[in-house]
């Protein structure tokens, strides 16, 4: 019995040197660890004329009479689903006090004392706060989408008062839709205003100009870029998207597009040379018929160069929930490219088979060179275009000690070789090289050469390029021990999508409001489900597996080798919550041999990413594409659940 108790002493003994401590941040109070996590919130569209049981035909504006064109679809009290309506203002009051209410919390499992006091590390928050100008009888004016903007900061600013926000401009969130010219201007100087809290001070000259800005977020270990993609968007007129920049062109002649890529380009190796890691966020996701051509090219051949530098890339806008992978023109021979090539528009064709295509065309997993890819996330919005929705991330936060190799070296021929693919700054006057050529092609093949087809053709997935010679002189910055490779210190490692189940919530309010009267309607809160989470099972429903588990056999799981052993992906609370809906009291079955995830939760957490490193992604993309019940599941997602009501 002796030895057995030195077995048991032991084991336990290991188990506690299992958990790894998470950093602690210097200016935070001593102790005080970094929680882990983050929030992506996007697309509010908050509109103050809201009325409830108005038409839906109105935009929601108007109290129209039945008639036989739909004047009978009434407005909802919290938002009307699958709809053109935007979001009233207590739809945004209601979703961030659910995630105060709910994020803002201590663990009690027997880790307390690792556990965050704060709700998240750092708030992304990209864009479109204010309503769109839909309604031809209500047209929306300058004054009144400042003010949803004004009114959209202070929620932020009351809801995380001490978390840093990182805000982004949206193409609803300016006067003239999608239209934005050069800084210095107005809007943005009435932006720097509202969000000068949370724009450094270093960077308020370069945000008069263009309206985007860099920000440290863990001092000398993650910082962000915040882009202003209206200067991408092939449907801002006010730009000309991208174009070369000559040597003897003044800096005031050239393209606001360019000259962002250019700031781009100098920020990351900027924070590469601080060894530090970057997300990135804009409001427009980086596709081809998103972005004009050069831009898109641009871009997405910058973010691949520094792949070791750029952890990740949050977008919004089109209300989806997705994610991309960008692929270089050097990962596949040109000859051996597998090309799609459609004649219908884009935005006449399901977002999801251009989506599907784009995975089927992914190498076999022994055949891709890692160099050569990225991914970016689609996050959907609050906007009750399909169902209210918000995005909880959790990341790595080991750090790894003595690993650190300080400022890294960058030649100063391959940062000029990197700025001048930016903007083709290496012309002369009398340059006869046909890249200076005011028609020279851009690294972007575009067929056909009329600009009005090519825009219908243009796919939101990867459209075929031309090889260039000059890609292969540019410096690649990549690295198996990055973390966006390796799940190491800052890693994401997955998140939870919490959704709104719009119609329930509007019913409960009428219900209530007709048996209990107006003051108990007006109490309710909204509750937010989780729809899903990219973890696997073991990790989402750790706490149930520790509660019952002998420790000797936890140390057998998976998941206490993780770096995500420390955090809690999804507070206990809300698991719980999620079992009473279904009416069970544990989410495990257990026998002698140990315990499992029952049946009925296991489409929480089917996805089974232990991580979201890279090749965990376009693994997850190779496998939805391969199962047919994973994919209809997906496509579910992508709408919010929207379509299973519909």
């Amino acid at each position: 019995m002796v030895w057995k108790r030195g077995v048991l002493a032991l084991c336990a003994a290991v188990l506690v040197a299992a958990v790894q401590e998470p950093y602690v941040l210097p200016m935070h109070e001593p102790g005080t660890p970094l929680s882990g996590r983050f929030l992506h919130i996007t697309d509010m569209h908050l509109d103050s004329g809201y009325k409830e049981d108005s038409a839906v035909v109105s935009s929601c504006h108007h109290n129209k009479p039945h008639d036989k064109h739909g004047g009978e679809w009434r407005a909802g009290h919290w938002g009307t689903p699958v709809s053109d309506c935007d979001s009233p203002l207590r739809l945004g009051n209601a979703t961030l006090d659910w995630v105060a209410r709910n994020w803002n919390v201590t663990s009690a499992d027997r880790h307390e004392s690792v556990q965050p006091k704060d709700m998240f590390d750092f708030v992304l928050w990209t864009g479109d706060s204010a309503r769109h100008d839909q309604d031809p009888l209500v047209p929306r004016t300058g004054e009144q989408t400042l003010e949803a903007n004004r009114f959209a900061v202070d929620l932020m600013e009351r809801t995380f008062p001490d978390i840093p926000i990182v805000p982004n401009i949206g193409n609803n969130d300016i006067a003239l839709h999608n239209i934005m010219p050069r800084g210095p201007n107005k809007e943005l100087r009435q932006f720097l205003d509202i969000w000068r809290k949370h724009i450094p001070e270093d960077q308020t000259k370069t945000f008069l100009e263009g309206g985007y800005f860099a920000k440290d977020l863990i001092p000398d270990h993650l910082g962000v870029l915040s882009l202003n993609t209206l200067y991408f968007f092939d449907s801002n007129k006010g730009v000309d998207g991208c174009p070369k920049r000559r040597r003897y062109m003044s800096r005031d002649e050239a393209d606001i597009g360019t000259l962002q890529l250019e700031w781009m380009t100098q920020q990351l190796l900027h924070y590469r040379r601080r060894n530090m890691q970057v997300h990135i966020i804009g409001h427009v996701p980086a596709t081809a018929g998103n972005y004009f051509p050069r831009c898109f090219d641009v871009y997405t051949e910058l973010v691949l160069r520094f792949q070791d530098t750029i952890v990740g890339q949050h977008f919004g806008h089109m209300n989806l929930d997705m994610f991309f992978i960008q692929e270089s023109t050097l990962a596949t021979d040109s000859s051996e490219r597998k090309t799609r090539v459609s004649n219908m528009p884009v935005l006449m064709k399901r977002v999801e088979e251009d989506l599907r295509l784009d995975y089927e065309s992914l190498p076999g997993r022994a055949r891709t060179n890692m160099d050569y890819y990225a991914a970016f996330y689609v996050s959907p919005g609050v906007i009750p275009t399909y169902y209210p929705s918000v995005r909880v991330w959790t990341y790595n936060t080991t750090p790894v000690h003595d690993n650190r190799p300080g400022m890294l070296h960058i030649a100063e021929e391959d940062e000029a070789a990197l700025l001048d693919h930016v903007r083709f700054d290496s012309c002369t006057p009398d340059d006869t090289d046909p890249d200076c050529a005011q028609d020279a092609p851009t690294l972007l093949a575009a067929e056909p050469s009329d600009a009005s087809t090519q825009k219908k053709q243009r796919q939101h997935s990867r459209p075929k390029r031309r090889s260039r010679h000059r890609h292969h002189k540019l410096p690649r910055y990549a690295s198996p021990d990055a973390p966006v490779r390796k799940n190491t210190f800052l890693t994401p490692l997955g998140y939870s999508q919490w959704v709104l189940d719009l119609p329930k919530a509007n019913k409960v309010y009428e219900k209530t409001l007709r048996n209990n009267g107006s003051a108990a309607a007006a109490a309710l809160q909204l509750d937010f489900d989780l729809e899903y989470a990219t973890y696997p099972g073991t990790t989402l429903w750790h706490e149930y597996f520790d509660d019952e588990e002998t420790p000797a056999s936890a140390m057998q799981r998976h998941h206490h080798r993780l770096p995500s052993q420390h955090h809690i992906p999804v507070p206990r609370h809300l698991l719980e919550r999620k079992l009473r809906q279904l009416r069970m009291d544990s989410p495990l079955k257990c026998h002698e041999g140990g315990c499992h995830v029952r049946r009925r939760v296991r489409h929480l957490s089917e996805y089974e990413l232990q991580d979201m490193t890279l090749r965990s992604v376009m693994d997850w993309a190779r496998r939805l594409v391969l199962s047919r019940r994973l994919w209809r599941r997906f496509v579910h997602r992508m709408y919010a659940n929207s379509l299973l009501n519909a």
